[in-house]
Order: structure tokens, then sequence, then C-alpha cells
């Protein structure tokens, strides 16, 4: 066998927050990346992963609340529940209780605040765990927000060093596009036409989490703008970007380098959920073979749908616990391309 459970855990927690703080430091977070981003941000979909696997990294959680507080006006507070509601995203009472803050504190309350009754849990938990898997202690000074969503922390403090998103580079694009052409689905659509030759609308639709009927009815409309153009192949429709008419600023050195996060996060997200289940510590690795086939079943349409191709093999090309290394070496190198 390679490694325990706890280390494969272990493994991917540090590759996950790596990434995160990476991207979230990409578009004014206060914080450090090992290594410079250079895909756009799709920070919904980071916002969505992050209220999950945050929950062991205090710091960069409140971070993140205090980068909201300043940049939350450009985060499409639809797009968001529609990405929990058609992926399944698990962070949902971590989401409301962020969206009852930003409603309270922020310069754009009212778009959050029918978000903030949406989602809570009955049974009472601490919002952060130590890497070890323990909750964090109980503390006196509860924040009553997170805490009517069954979430126990302390009171929010944010410290006020997070920036306003930086107006150059592509990690920003899509905000950028967005503080340009205000906050809709047109800016994902842009960003993901610049990202290839050409593309079907249901595809497109798919792959940036938005409703394939208001997909369709804005590219229409778009086409009419002379920047995106449309083709007729077996009586489908194709889009694609006009030749030279925004590379400027979609493609200053080739395509878009845009990145199907929606997929690719919550591949992520299940996988960490999965090897930090408490209930898996105890399973001998015949059984954790098992549930990593699962797993993997689980994720693989999605890491496709990313554009990561196929990197997890046929669980049914090994036999009994030999799938348990399998599964890790695979792992292993999906998070080594983040």
């Amino acid at each position: 066998m390679n490694i325990s459970l706890n280390e494969f855990k272990k493994t991917i927690l540090d590759s996950l927050l790596d990434l995160l703080w990476r991207q979230w430091t990409a578009i004014g977070v206060s914080g450090y990346g090992n290594a410079e981003e250079s895909k756009v941000v799709d920070p919904e979909a980071l916002l969505l992963l992050t209220l999950t696997v945050a929950r062991y990294d205090a710091r960069l959680f409140d971070e993140v609340l205090d980068w909201l507080e300043i940049n939350g006006d450009y985060l499409n507070v639809q797009r968001l529940q529609n990405l929990v509601k058609q992926f399944d995203f698990q962070a949902k009472a971590e989401l409301s209780a962020v969206a009852e803050l930003l409603g309270q504190r922020s310069s754009v309350a009212l778009k959050w605040k029918k978000l903030a009754t949406k989602y809570s849990q009955d049974r009472e938990s601490s919002l952060f765990y130590m890497k070890d898997g323990r909750p964090m202690p109980s503390l006196n000074d509860c924040d009553e927000i997170f805490h009517r969503h069954g979430l126990l922390r302390s009171l929010v403090k944010n410290r006020g060093l997070s920036q306003p998103f930086p107006k150059e580079g592509m990690p920003t694009l899509l905000l950028r596009l967005r503080a340009l052409l205000g906050v809709n689905l047109r800016c994902e659509i842009l960003c993901l036409l610049g990202s290839v030759d050409e593309i079907h609308p249901s595809l497109i639709a798919k792959l940036i989490g938005q409703n394939p009927r208001s997909t369709q009815n804005a590219l229409a409309e778009m086409v009419r703008s002379g920047v995106v153009q449309v083709r007729t192949s077996a009586r489908e429709k194709i889009y694609s970007l006009s030749m030279g008419t925004l590379d400027a600023l979609l493609r200053p050195n080739g395509f878009t380098p845009w990145r199907s996060s929606v997929p690719l996060f919550r591949a992520l997200e299940i996988l960490w959920l999965g090897v930090s289940d408490p209930k898996r510590q105890a399973l001998d690795p015949l059984m954790l073979a098992s549930e990593w086939r699962r797993m993997a079943e689980e994720i693989r349409v999605l890491l496709g749908d990313a554009g990561m191709g196929q990197p997890l093999r046929e669980s049914n090309s090994f036999a009994g616990e030999k799938y348990y290394d399998v599964f890790q070496d695979d792992i292993r190198k999906v998070l080594e391309r983040l």
C-alpha cells in the first residue's frame, strides 16, 4: 500500500488549500500563494469549494469574508443558487450564513438577503476543524449569525486587508467583464467562447452552470452585436467569437485561459468529503478500495467535463484492494495538474 488514509487526506487537503489560496490571492485576498495563478478565476465555483475546504483553514475562510465585503457586488448570487441546485455543492448552511453576514455589513446587502434565509442545518456543529479532523474547541463569544445557521465559531472580526480585485491580469477577467457589462451570464459566455474555437450552446450552459434556455437566448442576442458568430451544422447551431473583435481583452496571448471550474471544483469537493469522512477511518484496505471505486465513478464524468480528460483508470481493471493504490496514484496526478 502506498500511503495510509491519513497521509492521503493530508496530501489532498494541502493541495486544495494551496489551490484556494492561490486563486483568492490572485483576485485580491490578502494572503500568499506558492505559485502565480494564470487562469481566469470563477468566483462562484471558488466560493462554494472554499466554504467546504476552508473549514480546515480559519484564516483563509475569514480573509474570503473580508474580500467579499469589498467585492461582493461582483458575485452572481442567482448563479450561486443555480450551482448549489444543479451540482449539489454541499456548503449550503455556510453559504446562507455568509449571505446573512454580507446582508448586514456590505454595501450590496439587498442581493444577499434572500439567500441568507435559504439554507440552514438542524444539528449544531463546529464551523472550523483542525487539520487532523478534530473540531475546533467551542468558544464563549460565538458569532450569532453563524449560530443561527447551526455553525459554531468565534465572532467574525475582519481585518480589512483585502483589496478591490486587480484591474489587470487574466485571473480577474470574469470580474472585470462584470464590472464593464454587469453581473450576468454573458460574462461567463464570453470567457468560455474565448477559450475554444467554437462550441455548442448546451455545452456552454453545462460548463458555466447556467440555465440552457437563458444561455441560448443570450447567445442569440449576442450574435446581433457582431462579437459572437454562429454557424449551423446538422441543424444545430455552433457559436464562436468573431476573429479579432475582443482579442485584446479575451485573448491577449492566445486562447482565454479559462478552466471549467464548476465541474472540477464539485469533483474536488466530493473527493475531499469522501476521504475526510470519519466513517472510513476504521475500514480495511479492501473496503476502502470499494469506497474509492464508488467515488471514482462519481467524479470521473465531472473531471472529463472540466477538461481533465480521463485521469482515473477504470476500477474494474484492478481486482480487490489493488484499486486502493491505483486510485491514490490517479488522484495525486490530478492534484498535480491544479
